[in-house]
């Protein structure tokens, strides 16, 4: 191959570079772009939830008792402020085992192994509402939180 092949060759090589990266630059921004889509969708959903929650500030604690129904606890303050807490607990758990093997011939040497595989998990948790009302009955903090 001569000096003129070769480097008629490199150039459509370069010129074919900008089209090959265009391409792969475009399915990782649509990775990329869902990615972020997930990601800004999950957390909307829970800035949605938290400010859902902590609207009733303000409101009577009636009012919020008549639509959430009974509370956990209930516990009163020195001040005479009376805190509403309403706990939601969640456990389960998941994936899966699957167990390995020792293959022996009769001598004892190992023919073949295969390594066990423990994908599993667990998870505990309480998720609580704290509602703070005053001697008015109107709900003066909201705290929220898990444990």
């Amino acid at each position: 191959m001569n000096t003129t092949t070769r480097t008629a060759l490199f150039g459509l090589c370069l010129a074919a570079l900008p089209v090959m990266a265009t391409a792969q630059s475009l399915a990782s921004n649509n990775t990329r772009a869902q990615a972020r889509y997930n990601k800004e969708k999950i957390f909307a959903e829970a800035q949605r939830k938290l400010f859902t929650i902590t609207s009733w500030a303000g409101a009577n604690i009636n009012d919020l008792l008549a639509k959430w129904g009974t509370y956990t606890r209930k516990s009163e303050l020195p001040n005479g402020v009376s805190v509403y807490i309403f706990e939601n607990r969640f456990s389960g758990s998941g994936g899966s085992y699957t167990p390995g093997y020792v293959v022996t011939d009769q001598s004892g040497n190992v023919v073949a192994q295969k390594q066990a595989r423990d994908n599993t998990f667990s998870y505990d948790f309480t998720e609580y509402y704290e509602f703070y009302s005053d001697r008015t009955r109107r709900i003066i903090h909201v705290k929220t939180g898990t444990r």
